[in-house]
């Protein structure tokens, strides 16, 4: 997958910084990504697609007239949490969790 022209104008970036470089800790997981075949990201993206549709992973859109069984919206680029960032995320979860 080539990243050239990709632009994070306006948005925050998990991956890429507002230089359109990627950010420290996302730098190996880019090199990776950018290491793949044409094609590859999008072609995991869609055998994903097909194992969570083949376990059932799905919810349903009552409703709506294009099908109800919809599969959970899932990325196969994980989104890179920094420690600092997990620690704040983690104790708001561990607040939350006490009764």
């Amino acid at each position: 997958m080539d990243f050239t022209g990709y632009q994070t104008d306006g948005f925050f970036d998990e991956l890429f910084d507002a230089d359109e470089k990627p950010r420290s800790s996302a730098a190996k997981l880019i090199e990776r990504i950018e290491a793949l075949p044409k094609g590859d990201v999008l072609r995991r993206q869609k055998a994903a697609e097909a194992a969570l549709r083949q376990l059932g992973i799905t919810f349903a859109v009552y409703g709506e007239r294009r099908g109800t069984e919809r599969i959970f919206p899932f990325d196969i680029v994980p989104r890179i949490v920094e420690p600092k960032d997990w620690t704040r995320i983690e104790a708001g979860l561990r607040q939350r969790s006490r009764r």
